[in-house]
């Protein structure tokens, strides 16, 4: 039996005992949020340390995106070089005018040339470029002392004198020597002048009105049986142009290109095919073949230093005995008018060492009008070769003559 004190009632003692409980439940309450704490600090460390990888990352993240556009900038850099590089030897720029397509440029190019006005693979002009308006290879005046050797051209010139003494004198019947009486424009009628961006500058800048043009930047001698003239009516080769008319002259100027990239021992016998194949398309015509000018090595420009003038003396021996070897070739020796004296350019007749200004251009035109060969040489010459394919007789001339002879066997019969 349980024992109450006296005085103490149920109600008194069920009150104390809730007191109690609240008052522990309020220690444990405490006693919690007292050991919860230091969850909170550890949690809020977490984030603090997230915080600095995250920045740790973007930092990492952001070099990443500097070194990758480093390296974007080092390949378009390189890119461009070797776009360079490339597009110095096979880019073209090349256009004939007024063609839709191959037939139709190749009965133009005739047309024209029986019209007597000049056919171009961009629009010709009737006057000499002005030096301030010509923009592809132009930008400077004539070097000093340039108008003297202008005139000193035009009066050895009009004396028909060869100075022998001179250095680049070459002595070799194939060289084509100074005739006493220039020609006009009108000589080069139904001429064809083929060649690389050289060529292209005298077509652009000489004062040059008559002629056809098949002409490309970075032409060089592999190039000719490829499709890389481009015309209105689609994409021709150098070859291809030659075949849409007869020519009385074909001019023609490659080797700059060939400079760096030809093994010498290939060069001449591959230089030999081409003028071979061009006489088979033109077995009429005298085929001029111009040197390789000089250049101003100071002037050029970095990676191209295989552009230097012992290449170009080197180059220019195989082209002479090319023209030696074939006899329907002529060598003209540019560089009896370009040359420094010492075997390099004129300084400052280029802005890059290599393409000519524009008066000096004036002065290959002014030398092309008095270096050419007479029809009484030439047709020596061809006399000197029966046998070969220009002193063959057309189908349709064999055919007139056998009817003559079968006339005058039946007159005598008769």
């Amino acid at each position: 039996m349980d024992y109450k004190p006296s005085g103490v009632s149920d109600e008194t003692e069920r009150n104390s005992s809730s007191s109690a409980r609240k008052t522990t439940a309020r220690s444990f309450d405490a006693s919690s949020s007292s050991s919860a704490s230091p969850g909170r600090s550890r949690t809020s460390g977490k984030k603090r340390q997230r915080s600095r990888i995250l920045r740790a990352d973007a930092g990492r993240f952001m070099i990443a995106r500097l070194l990758a556009l480093v390296c974007l900038v080092l390949v378009v850099f390189e890119g461009n070089v070797i776009y360079r590089l490339f597009s110095h030897r096979v880019g073209t720029n090349v256009e004939i005018m007024h063609s839709s397509n191959q037939a139709e440029t190749e009965g133009i190019l005739q047309s024209s040339a029986d019209a007597g006005t000049a056919v171009s693979t961009r629009e010709s002009t009737t006057t000499p470029a002005a030096p301030s308006t010509v923009s592809a290879l132009a930008g400077g005046t004539l070097a000093g002392g340039g108008q003297d050797l202008i005139t000193d051209v035009s009066e050895s010139t009009a004396s028909g004198t060869v100075d022998t003494q001179s250095p680049e004198y070459i002595d070799s019947p194939k060289v084509v020597r100074q005739q006493s009486k220039a020609v006009d424009d009108s000589y080069f009628n139904n001429a064809v002048f083929i060649g690389d961006s050289r060529m292209e500058g005298f077509r652009n800048a000489s004062g040059i009105t008559q002629g056809t043009f098949l002409t490309g930047v970075g032409l060089s001698i592999e190039d000719m049986d490829r499709q890389i003239i481009s015309t209105a009516g689609g994409n021709i080769s150098v070859y291809q142009g030659l075949s849409g008319q007869q020519y009385d002259k074909i001019y023609l100027m490659l080797g700059a290109n060939d400079l760096g990239y030809y093994p010498w021992d290939m060069f001449l016998p591959q230089f030999k095919s081409v003028l071979e194949r061009f006489h088979e398309l033109q077995p009429k015509a005298i085929i001029y073949v111009c040197s390789v000018i000089y250049v101003e090595e100071s002037k050029i420009a970095p990676g191209y230093e295989y552009d230097n003038n012992d290449n170009v003396r080197t180059i220019n021996g195989y082209i002479l005995q090319a023209c030696e070897e074939l006899w329907y070739s002529y060598y003209l020796n540019l560089n009896e008018i370009f040359s420094n004296g010492y075997g390099g350019l004129i300084q400052d007749a280029s802005s890059d060492g290599i393409h000519l200004y524009p008066d000096y251009l004036a002065m290959m035109l002014d030398y092309l009008k008095t270096h050419y060969i007479t029809d009484e040489e030439f047709e020596k010459a061809r006399a000197a070769n029966p046998d070969d394919i220009a002193n063959a007789v057309p189908a349709t001339e064999k055919s007139t003559e056998k009817s003559t002879e079968k006339l005058i066997e039946e007159v005598s019969a008769g």
